[in-house]
Parts: C-alpha cells; sequence; structure tokens
C-alpha cells in the first residue's frame, strides 16, 4: 500500500451495527462490519471483515456488547497493516443527517459541533444518537486523528435550489432552523460531478437515487433546483421503512399518542414498503407481485406511482425534461422498476428499452429506446464525493 493519498475512515453507526470502511483515496481497502447475533438466546456481536478483493472472513471472536467496536476495529486495522505510523489516519468521517443551517455544510469536529448536534435532536432523535455515539467513540479511540461531520445536505445546499423555504411562522422557522435542506447530498454531489466528466449533461435533468432510502432530485445546467426530501429524509417519496409525504396531521395525531419520539420512529422504522407488503426489499416485492399478492402489488405500484409523480412534478417546474438518471442500488439494479417508471413519462418523450444493463467499460449506460430523450443508468459512488470534500477540509485548515 503505498502513501501518496490520504488514508480516512468512514464510520456508518446504525442502531446495533457499526460499519467501518477503509479508503486510500477514493479505493476502498478494507471494511469492518459489527452486527448483532443471538447465540443460545443471548444477543452476542460479531465482526466480518471484507478486503479490497472482495474476500470476506468472519473474526474467531464475539463479543458482549457493541460499545468494544471501536477499540477491536483499530486493532484489526493495525494487525492486517492497513495502519501503521508509516500509514497513518489522514481523517474520520461521521455522515451527519441534513438538520439546520450548520450542518448544511461539512466541519472538523470540535466543541461548536457537540452543541449543535444537541439543538437538532428534536427534529432528528432517530439519526443524531448514532452521528454523536460515533464522534465520541472516535475521539477516544483514535486521538488526535481529526474527525469531519460531513453534511448529507452540502452539495444540495447551493444558491441554485428554488425550493428552500417552509410556508411556516417566521418565528418557528427560526427557533427549530427549518429548512428543506433535503438529503442523499453525497450522492447528488457525486452525480454533478460525474455527469459532466462522463459528457452527459443537460440542461434540464432529473437524478432519482432509488435504494433503501429514496429521493429525486431536479438540475437545471448541472445546479440543483428542486429535491424531494425537506427538513429530514422523512418528506418526498416513500421508501423501504419510510412513509414519505403524509398529512402533517397524522403526524400530530401520533405523536399525540405515542409521543413525539416514537411518532418519529414509526413513521421512518415500521412504515413504507416494510408497512404495505411486509417487506423492504423490493425484489421480494416484485416477486410477490408476479405471483399475484395484492399488498405486494399496491406497494409496488405506490411506489412506482410516487418516483413518476415527482419526475412530472419538477418537469412541470422546470418547463421540461431533457434526459432522466437512475442511481442507488434500486435505480441502477431493478429493470422492472425503471421500466414501469418511464412507462408513465412516454408522454413527456421518454421510452426505454428494458434489456438494457449498465456498461462498465463506459461507466454508465443509457437505457432510451430509439427516438426517445436519454435515460442514463449512473453507479453512484457517496464515499468517494465525501473523501473528496473531506480532502478539501483538511487543505483548507
Amino acid at each position: 500500500m503505498t502513501n501518496n493519498t490520504k488514508i480516512f475512515l468512514v464510520l456508518n453507526s446504525g442502531s446495533s451495527s457499526e460499519k467501518f470502511s477503509l479508503y486510500e483515496g477514493e479505493d476502498e481497502i478494507c471494511s469492518l462490519y459489527f452486527e448483532g447475533i443471538e447465540e443460545g438466546g443471548v444477543k452476542k456481536f460479531i465482526c466480518t471483515i471484507t478486503r479490497a478483493d472482495g474476500s470476506e472472513e468472519r473474526v474467531d471472536k464475539t463479543w458482549d456488547s457493541l460499545d468494544v467496536a471501536f477499540k477491536e476495529a483499530k486493532a484489526i486495522f493495525e494487525k492486517e497493516g492497513y495502519i501503521n505510523e508509516a500509514h497513518p489516519l489522514d481523517g474520520i468521517l461521521v455522515r451527519v443527517v441534513a438538520a439546520g443551517r450548520y450542518f448544511s455544510e461539512n466541519h472538523i469536529v470540535d466543541g461548536k459541533t457537540l452543541e449543535e448536534l444537541e439543538k437538532v435532536k428534536v427534529t432528528n432523535p432517530l439519526h443524531v444518537p448514532g452521528t454523536e455515539r460515533g464522534i465520541k467513540n472516535a475521539q477516544e479511540t483514535f486521538k488526535g486523528v481529526p474527525i469531519m461531520v460531513m453534511s448529507d445536505s452540502e452539495a444540495l445546499t447551493r444558491d441554485s435550489r428554488r425550493d428552500t423555504l417552509y410556508a411556516l411562522p417566521a418565528e418557528v422557522v427560526e427557533e427549530f432552523d427549518l429548512g428543506r435542506w433535503g438529503a442523499h447530498g453525497a450522492s447528488y454531489g457525486y452525480m454533478m460531478g460525474r455527469i459532466p466528466e462522463l459528457g452527459l449533461l443537460k440542461k434540464r435533468m432529473v437524478v432519482c437515487h432509488l435504494g433503501s432510502g429514496c429521493s429525486v432530485t431536479a438540475l437545471v445546467d448541472g445546479e440543483p433546483a428542486y429535491t424531494s426530501m425537506g427538513e429530514t429524509p422523512l418528506e418526498g417519496l416513500m421508501s423501504s421503512t419510510r412513509t414519505g409525504t403524509i398529512d402533517p396531521t397524522i403526524g400530530a395525531l401520533l405523536g399525540e399518542k405515542f409521543g413525539a419520539a416514537e411518532a418519529v420512529k414509526i413513521m421512518n422504522k415500521q412504515s413504507g414498503l416494510q408497512a404495505l407488503a411486509g417487506s423492504n426489499d423490493m425484489r421480494e416485492i416484485i416477486a410477490g407481485a408476479e405471483e399475484g399478492r395484492a399488498d405486494s402489488a399496491e406497494a409496488y405500484n405506490m411506489f412506482v406511482d410516487g418516483v413518476a409523480g415527482k419526475i412530472g412534478e419538477f418537469a412541470a417546474k422546470m418547463g421540461g425534461i431533457d434526459a432522466i438518471v437512475f442511481t442507488a442500488t434500486i435505480g441502477e439494479r431493478s429493470i422492472p422498476i425503471r421500466g414501469s417508471v418511464i412507462r408513465k413519462l412516454e408522454f413527456m418523450g421518454f421510452k426505454i428499452k428494458d434489456d438494457v444493463k449498465l456498461d462498465k467499460s463506459l461507466g454508465y449506460a443509457n437505457a432510451a429506446a430509439e427516438g426517445s430523450k436519454p435515460i442514463y443508468i449512473i453507479p453512484t459512488n457517496e464515499a468517494a464525493y465525501m473523501i473528496k470534500k473531506a480532502g478539501e477540509l483538511i487543505d483548507e485548515q
């Protein structure tokens, strides 16, 4: 391993898991995944190592608590030779949910960062605790290494945006620091660089990030104009476990009955495809719909209608669309979803070829049928974008 480029550790702290991805430049060289399992009725935690060649190895050890993950990760990376005195970490990256003006930018963690995290717990009670845990554990384990919070909205909070406000009293907006910050910003930031790099830039484009979480963003001349997510990732499209946009009164009723934190949890973790079809895996839902299961078909149709509807909305706001981009797991891999969405948009000049797959040699595919406007499939790389921005942040310091 050379040390010509910076070495970053990217954290992904879940409610019952920790993932550590080690990058040299934009290349992932190793990842560690700590997750819970049941052993004899007792919850234990295991770790799986994945190396650059794709090989996996389960660590021959279990732990009683996830709290040890950071120290164990450091020991494993050092034992494997990925980090040492000759190859020290240049920084640790913690993704932070779009939450208020402060977190619409990237920051090297200091006292103000932790203060601001406390403030946004009100609007983001599910995401902020994991971010805090990641920061504090990283500070204790990797002493002296810069820790950076990478905003999930930075690429979307530009002057080109036309939909950042809520129609609420000014004093309410100010008190809670509310705004339509958007999310999946690392993905869209990568796309805003990748699309022109591939020579595919059109004046009016819509990028569909369809994965476990789903959103749609409209670009005008390569800059964000509209996006579907808002103050939190709950607004916009229905996704694997999120409701998407619903009547706000329902949220208020849930909050009155269960309390605000539990209501947010229900709408974020127990809703969406999971609530409709009993599965949050689009492959299982497609299979269920093909087998004639009514719940799967309903979930599938609602999902497709949501994506197509949002594209249509943005078309109206921009006065048309010149190209559509699909990215993220479902967007890149699901031929049925892409086909169903585009068939609803044929009146706008789009027609799809269902048998098109990604051309890795080109770095993209055009699934448009003859006479259609372009329909691009472009893999996203959120880590690459965050690493690029982290490098810029360190250089600025």
